[in-house]
């Protein structure tokens, strides 16, 4: 019997999407934002390119548009170094429900 590949087995749809976007982690009273962007999107979380390290477990705030007040707050699923240029892809689920 043939195993399920990864894609069958997740929960939702990925969709590929290049969005600019902003990523902020605050840690022991410092604050870290960088630009980032999105890789694709899905309906409880999105994959990112960052120049952050990211580590699985950790938590980060998602800011979509540079008007946006608020940041989404995620955590860090897995990451993983991509390629010479030493930034991350991660993949981060949203600990809440996004805003119409």
């Amino acid at each position: 019997m043939r195993e399920p590949s990864s894609a069958e087995l997740r929960r939702s749809q990925r969709i590929p999407t290049t969005v600019p976007i902003r990523l902020v982690v605050e840690a022991e009273g410092f604050r870290v934002e960088r630009e980032a962007s999105t890789v694709d999107l899905f309906l409880r979380g999105i994959r990112v390119r960052t120049p952050l390290a990211l580590l699985p477990g950790d938590t980060v705030g998602v800011i979509p548009k540079r008007d946006f007040q608020h940041a989404i707050p995620a955590r860090v699923i897995w990451a993983q170094l991509a390629g010479a240029d030493m930034w991350s892809i991660a993949g981060l689920e949203f600990l809440e429900t996004l805003p119409a």
